[in-house]
């Protein structure tokens, strides 16, 4: 009776263990998530989104040809994003309540600076991600949340290419964090 007892009880500390160890990615890791915290780190993640689409809209006009095409493009991915945090959320049981943020677009003059500007937005945005991902408790929004930050460095590429870069510069470094300059500002360095 005795050996069952503790071989229970070192089964039972083991898969604790075990439990601890996986999906922590530097966050604070729990056995039961904790969806306030998780639909606040959800909400500045959709302001930003929500603040990014602004910023497409903002300089749509400023931009033409396959650039515009792409942006469109961009701006539609965004607006996908927006849609994906807030069915989280309310997977989650909470609701969205983003706070109102605005990205400043103002003296964008050319297409160049224009692209610019959407580099640092995406750039902004992966990084915002990323530092997301391991204030969340629960691991299916870290999975959604990876999947944007993915998708924001897509863009980011194609951004690189429409600024002037070859294919070789636009490729992302092995672990894109929304820190690279864009390619001009590389050049004016």
């Amino acid at each position: 009776m005795r050996r069952a007892l503790l071989l229970a009880t070192a089964s039972a500390a083991t898969a604790l263990a075990l439990a601890a160890c996986g999906g922590g990615g530097g966050g604070t890791t729990t056995a039961i998530p904790d969806k306030a915290a998780d639909a606040e780190t959800l909400d500045n993640v959709l302001s930003r989104e929500m603040a990014a689409i602004g910023a497409y809209d903002a300089v749509l006009p400023k931009l033409r040809g396959p650039v515009l095409a792409s942006a469109r493009e961009f701006r539609a991915s965004e607006q996908e994003h927006v849609d994906a945090v807030v069915k989280a959320l309310r997977g989650l049981g909470e609701k969205a309540e983003p706070e109102e943020e605005e990205i400043e677009s103002e003296g964008l003059e050319t297409q160049a600076d224009a692209l610019e500007f959407l580099y640092e937005v995406e750039s902004v945005s992966i990084a915002g991600a990323l530092r997301a991902i391991s204030h969340l408790t629960a691991p299916w929004p870290r999975s959604l949340l990876g999947s944007v930050a993915a998708d924001q460095a897509q863009h980011l590429v194609l951004l690189r290419r429409a600024l002037g870069a070859d294919a070789a510069e636009s490729i992302p470094g092995a672990f894109e964090d929304g820190t690279a300059p864009a390619p001009s500002a590389k050049m004016r360095e």
